[in-house]
């Protein structure tokens, strides 16, 4: 069965040499507000085909234009109107569609030209050095007025009742007899009660009579000039009485899979996940917000929305209840640790997962949760299944999402927004899987709702707005902007359903590419003592106040700042290998003129007095700022140059550089430190069971980005009594260290009762002493003898690391030095031990540990 007898007849003709395509005329370019795209244009010019007499076999009066959800089917109307009018004087249109929506969506389209959505020209339709004028009607004039498109708008129920129930001065068919008529119809496949049902349960003429089919039919038939144009997005020609009688009526047809494939709509990624509600929906807040940051640090203006999904009305308030209250109560500490579980669980660097977690956890997070509190509130929030969502108000807000000055950043929905729905800044979709079936049926309607949501946002960026993706190619953080997310449930028949309905639907769908892994606490080890009863054990911190800032060391920013300069370096284009100028270097010292100073500081707002003394508190001016030797009177900042070229050689513009870099880098460190908390010498314990528990993670299952050394792989630890889990999930060097434990593992049972390997899964943190930096070790070594129980850090490093980590090293090494360290315990004695990093073999002199480490003296000290 073939759906494209009609269009493929055309477009035969077309690339017939010794046919003359027709081009869209001027007067329809002109007069349209957007730039038509190629496949509307090329849709107008099939169209028009159709209209010529010169084609008078292959002219029609009754036209369907099969166009997927967010092609602009109404712009394509529009000009259908300008032709019709121009070229067969007609003046007569009644539009109709199921929706109230729609047409008050439409009336905006056709007929404001002060609404955002007015699609023809912005003062006015001219045509020949005439001004034409659209008017809504309700019934036609018998004496039509010159340069006049006299416009109906109604519902197709309406029509139907207003003709099969006539009333005076109202429409009638035998009013229309005499004038001639276009009818467009939008979300045609309404209309066609009479070829979808079965006619031998129609048991009258008069039942026939009443279906909007056989209205719409009646009118067509009314004059031999009357025209039906259809436009749908829908519509099963698998079904032959479909088929039969749209086979040769179907003028242009483009599809969603064309149209995504063309890049004219968002990409589509599901996101699956054993998630409950309450957890997929604040993720999906932060990922929602943080599409807006990465729009306005690119200098792009965007309020994406979510659209939260139920089956059930009930479901639907209740989830938006909860939904408000878990932003309402949301708390740093909170956002710290889903931040963090975020992290352990994905792992793949590629998924958008690990990239918005790893954003938050570079960020002020107390800005964060301000800025989630204020865009994520009831005001901002509409429940299109309240009573109170008919009021005029809120259709208003649901239809002008795009506009800056409209607050909704989330809408709550059971099936009001299936169609006629016209939102391009909705990128996240989350079914509230509560009360939710995993019917094809259910899945049908949700790739409906994901294709209208596939509809691209333009935006301009670096002076150009486009209205087709342009980072599918391109490694950009901006991708997350041509995307649209659909949060739903990783489960079996649930996820076959909804892969059937998109793959009907011609939606194409892309996932990240990773395997999700669990790693379990083996039964017998949760039965053990140590795990039920025994204690780990962190430092306590304490906020910082004021008085903690009184240098740039408080916040990590170096007295010395090193800046490597190079006087020329080649790459080539598509390659990231770098080529410099010279091996051979000197160091000098950057001399920084007051000028240059002062230029850098004005050209960054964050060294405005007022901000900054936000976050440097114990400044009194920006000249104490400038020439304490606490803060920037105190910075050296060191230049590495090629051999031949000084300090001195320098430009202005170049010197300029350097200092903004420097104080970006400043900048960072002190938004990132201030107001932490600060690491205390006292430890106390917590409870195992409350730390440490079953883990998931993701790996990617594609790895050419990711060096080999990093791809995490499942290791089976079922037979070995000393790892708590049932498998390690480990990269190369943590594998490495783990086959080191192993083979040593037998004199550590020899010296100690109990010997236990923990994979620390972003648990477990420390905090220096007296300072802020924070980190979680990979691993805790739990050793327990007659005397004492002893609980070791372990940290697999990398090479590339250790410079970057010194830091981490010499904190854990100071733990078993530092006199006074306290540990809070009941009663038993606790030692707390870190060792060198554990880094790659070619090191094992240096850095790697060796049997010695695990050897310890009765004062406790490692040898």
């Amino acid at each position: 069965m073939s759906n494209e007898i009609l269009h493929t007849r055309i477009q035969e003709r077309f690339n017939d040499i010794f046919e003359n395509p027709p081009e869209v005329p001027n007067y329809i370019i002109d007069n349209l507000r957007h730039e038509l795209r190629p496949y509307q244009e090329h849709a107008l010019r099939q169209f028009i085909y159709t209209q010529r007499s010169d084609t008078a076999d292959i002219s029609f009066n009754h036209l369907l234009f099969h166009m997927t959800t967010g092609s602009g089917k109404t712009l394509v109307l529009a000009g259908t109107i300008l032709y019709l009018f121009q070229e067969k004087g007609h003046q007569n249109f009644i539009f109709f569609v199921n929706s109230d929506a729609i047409i008050k969506k439409t009336f905006d389209n056709l007929t404001n030209m002060g609404s955002s959505k007015y699609l023809f020209r912005k003062d006015g339709i001219v045509i020949d050095g005439e001004h034409i004028t659209i008017q809504v009607v309700d019934v036609f004039p018998a004496i039509p007025a010159d340069n006049t498109i006299y416009l109906k708008l109604t519902t197709i129920q309406k029509l139907h009742m207003d003709l099969t129930n006539p009333r005076e001065n109202g429409l009638t068919f035998e009013s229309l007899e005499d004038s001639k008529v276009v009818l467009l119809a939008d979300e045609a496949h309404h209309i066609n009660v009479l070829t979808r049902s079965d006619k031998r349960k129609l048991t009258t003429k008069e039942e026939q009579e009443r279906t909007w089919e056989y209205t719409v039919s009646k009118l067509l038939r009314l004059n031999r000039e009357n025209r039906l144009l259809e436009f749908t997005a829908t519509i099963d020609l698998n079904k032959d009485a479909l088929f039969h009688k749209y086979s040769d009526k179907i003028v242009y047809q483009y599809d969603l899979k064309r149209f995504m494939t063309d890049g004219y709509s968002k990409n589509v990624v599901l996101l699956r996940a054993n998630e409950d509600d309450d957890k997929k929906m604040l993720h999906a807040m932060l990922l929602s917000q943080y599409r807006k940051y990465i729009a306005k640090e690119n200098g792009i203006e965007l309020k994406p929305i979510i659209l939260f999904k139920s089956n059930k009305i009930a479901i639907s308030l209740n989830a938006n209840q909860i939904f408000l209250s878990l932003v309402e109560n949301l708390t740093v500490p909170q956002l710290e640790k889903v931040i963090q579980n975020g992290l352990a669980v994905y792992q793949n660097k590629m998924s958008i997962w690990h990239k918005m977690f790893q954003y938050y956890s570079n960020v002020n997070l107390d800005q964060v949760v301000r800025d989630l509190q204020w865009d994520f509130t009831k005001e901002t929030t509409l429940n299109a299944n309240d009573a109170s969502f008919l009021s005029e108000s809120n259709a208003l807000l649901l239809n002008t999402l795009e506009d800056p000055d409209n607050p909704i950043r989330t809408i709550f929905a059971v099936a009001k927004l299936n169609e006629g729905w016209d939102v391009l800044n909705l990128f996240d979709i989350v079914r509230i899987s509560e009360g939710a079936t995993s019917t094809k049926t259910t899945t049908d309607s949700e790739a409906q709702l994901i294709g209208r949501g596939a509809r691209y946002y333009p935006f301009v960026h670096e002076g150009e707005k486009s209205y087709q993706r342009r980072f599918d190619d391109i490694a950009s953080d901006l991708k997350v902007i041509e995307t649209l997310h659909y949060h739903t449930i990783n489960e079996n028949a649930y996820i076959k359903n909804l892969e059937k309905s998109l793959e009907s639907a011609n939606i194409q769908v892309k996932e990240d590419k990773y395997e999700r892994l669990e790693a379990k606490i083996k039964p017998k080890i949760r039965k053990l003592d140590f795990f039920k009863n025994g204690k780990i054990y962190i430092n306590k911190v304490v906020p910082t106040t004021a008085d903690d800032y009184q240098s740039f060391e408080n916040y990590n920013v170096p007295s010395t700042f090193e800046v490597d300069l190079e006087s020329s370096v080649e790459k080539r284009f598509g390659s990231k290998l770098e080529t410099y100028s010279g091996t051979k270097r000197h160091e000098e010292q950057l001399v920084i003129s007051k000028p240059i100073l002062q230029k850098a500081i004005q050209r960054n707002k964050f060294y405005r007095f007022d901000n900054l003394k936000q976050y440097v508190p114990s400044i009194s001016s920006m000249k104490h700022f400038i020439e304490s030797p606490n803060f920037l009177g105190g910075v050296t900042i060191i230049l590495s140059l090629p051999v031949g070229i000084s300090e001195k050689d320098l430009s202005p513009r170049e010197k300029l550089k350097i200092v903004e870099r420097f104080l970006a880098y400043a900048e960072k460190n002190i938004r990132n430190n201030f107001m932490k908390e600060r690491g205390t010498p006292i430890f106390e314990g917590v409870s195992f069971p409350e730390l440490i528990d079953d883990y998931v993670i993701e790996i990617s299952k594609v790895s050419n980005s990711i060096q080999v050394n990093e791809v995490k792989k499942p290791r089976n630890m079922r037979d070995h009594d000393w790892y708590i889990y049932d498998k390690a999930i480990v990269n190369g060097l943590e594998n490495d260290m783990l086959d080191f434990i192993n083979n040593y593992i037998d004199e550590l049972k020899e010296r100690y009762n109990d010997v236990y390997l923990i994979r620390n899964e972003r648990k477990v943190k420390i905090v220096e002493i007296d300072g802020t930096r924070g980190f979680m070790p990979d691993f805790l070594l739990y050793l327990k003898d007659d005397q004492c129980t002893y609980q070791v850090f372990l940290e697999p490093k990398g090479k590339n690391l250790l410079e970057q980590d010194k830091w981490k090293q010499e904190f854990l090494l100071s733990l078993s030095e530092n006199p006074n360290i306290e540990i809070l315990t009941e009663n038993e004695k606790v030692r707390l031990l870190g060792i060198k990093f554990y880094t790659d073999v070619s090191d094992v002199n240096e850095h790697t540990i060796s049997a010695h480490h695990f050897q310890i003296n009765p004062a406790y000290h490692l040898k």
